[in-house]
C-alpha cells in the first residue's frame, strides 16, 4: 500500500514536468573558486559550454574538450584543422555576448564569460551556470604574479573540465615553468639599456590598439628581454596614438597577427621615419590554435619567439620550428610538419 502510495506522489509532482527537457546534470552540482575570485556553483561534468571570451575556448581545446563546446568565438583556421571537432560548435558573432534565448535553445550547461558590467548576471537569471575565466581587473602587477596567474588559470580550467583535463594542465603547466626558467635564466641579467624598445599594436587591424601595463604582452615582454613601451598605459587593452608612437621610436615593432600585416606599417607612410621601419625590424605575432598575443596557451611559445628576435646571439641555439614541433606534441597533443610550424610563424593559415 506504501508503494502505492509512494508511486502516486511522484506520478503527481512529476507529472507537471513532463515534456520539458531538464538539464542533463541538474542539482549535481559543486563549488569552485573562478579567476574573478568569486565562489560559484558548476556542473560536476559540464558537458555544454558557451564561451564568450575568447581565450576560454582555446583553454577548453588545449585541456582535451573541445567536445564539449556547443557556442565560441569563431575559431581560427589552424584551430579547426588541429581539432576539426570544432566545426561542428555554433559561433558567436561581435559583440560577444549571448543571446539567452540561444543559450537555453542550445541546453548549455555553463557560460565562460569576461565580466562586463551586466553579463552574468543576465545568464544566472536565466538559471545557466557562469564562471570568468579571466578578469581584466585583476591582472598581476608583477611578472612573478603574472606567471602564477597564467598557471593558476590552466589550472583553474583543468579543474573545471574533470580529471583528464586536469592532468593535462598540471602537465602544461611543467612545461611553462620549464621554458619560461630557462628564458629568464638568460634575460634576468639583461640590463636595461641592452633591452630594446618595443612596440606592439595592430590587434584587430588598427595598428594604434594595443596592450597596455601588466597585459599579456607587456610581460612576455619582459621575460623575453625587452622594454614595453606601451606600458606607459596603464590598460590591459589600450588605444595609443601616432605621435606617441613616433615620440617613442621603437627599435622593434611587434604587429598582431589577429587583423593586420606587416605590409600594414611597411607601406604606412606615417610609420616610415620610425627606426624599426627603416632597419626592417617588423615582426607579426602568429596564430595558430589562437592568436600567441592574447593569452593563448601557445604564449609560451610567443616568449621564446620574442626571445630569439630581441637577442638573437643569445638565443642562437634555440630552434624555434623544434620547439613547436615538440610543443604541439606533447602538450596539445597533436602532430605538426616542419611546413606546419613555418606557416604558423609566417602568418599563414593550412594548406
Amino acid at each position: 500500500m506504501k508503494n502505492i502510495l509512494l508511486l502516486l506522489t511522484l506520478t503527481v509532482v512529476l507529472s507537471p514536468l513532463q515534456g520539458i527537457d531538464l538539464p542533463a546534470y541538474a542539482g549535481d552540482y559543486r563549488m569552485i573558486t573562478d579567476m574573478d575570485d568569486h565562489q560559484i556553483e558548476v556542473p560536476v561534468n559540464p558537458k555544454r559550454i558557451a564561451c564568450m571570451h575568447g581565450v576560454s575556448s582555446d583553454r577548453i581545446v588545449m585541456l582535451g574538450k573541445g567536445d564539449c563546446l556547443v557556442l565560441m568565438i569563431k575559431p581560427f583556421p589552424w584551430a579547426y584543422r588541429l581539432y576539426p571537432e570544432l566545426k561542428n560548435v555554433e559561433t558567436a558573432q561581435p559583440p560577444f555576448t549571448a543571446d539567452v534565448e540561444r543559450l537555453l535553445n542550445l541546453k548549455v550547461d555553463l557560460v565562460l564569460y569576461s565580466p562586463f558590467p551586466g553579463e552574468a548576471e543576465k545568464y544566472r537569471a536565466a538559471g545557466i551556470k557562469t564562471a570568468c575565466g579571466f578578469s581584466a581587473q585583476k591582472r598581476p602587477r608583477t611578472m612573478e604574479q603574472f606567471m602564477d596567474n597564467f598557471k593558476r588559470q590552466v589550472r583553474f580550467f583543468g579543474d573545471l573540465l574533470g580529471p583528464e583535463a586536469k592532468v593535462r594542465a598540471e602537465k602544461y603547466c611543467q612545461y611553462f615553468d620549464a621554458k619560461i626558467q630557462a628564458i629568464l635564466a638568460i634575460t634576468s641579467k639583461i640590463g636595461v639599456e641592452d633591452r630594446p624598445t618595443v612596440y606592439y599594436g595592430g590587434r584587430s587591424g588598427n595598428l594604434l590598439f594595443s596592450q597596455g601595463k601588466a597585459s599579456v604582452m607587456h610581460w612576455f615582454t619582459e621575460v623575453s628581454g625587452g622594454n614595453f613601451l606601451p606600458q606607459a598605459h596603464d590598460n590591459n587593452f589600450t588605444e595609443v596614438n601616432l605621435e606617441q608612437v613616433c615620440s617613442w621610436d621603437p627599435e622593434i615593432i611587434l604587429i598582431s597577427g589577429y587583423g593586420s600585416t606587416l605590409e600594414s606599417v611597411r607601406n604606412n607612410p606615417n610609420w616610415a621615419p620610425m627606426r624599426a621601419v627603416k632597419n626592417g625590424r617588423l615582426h607579426i605575432i602568429p596564430t595558430g590554435v589562437f592568436t600567441w598575443d592574447l593569452a593563448s596557451g601557445e604564449s609560451v611559445l610567443l616568449a621564446i619567439y620574442l626571445a630569439k628576435i630581441f637577442h638573437p646571439d643569445l638565443f642562437k641555439e634555440w630552434d624555434m620550428i623544434e620547439e613547436m614541433k615538440t610543443f604541439y606534441s606533447e602538450v596539445y597533443g597533436k602532430t605538426i610538419t616542419t611546413d606546419d610550424a613555418e606557416r604558423i610563424l609566417n602568418g599563414l593559415g593550412p594548406r
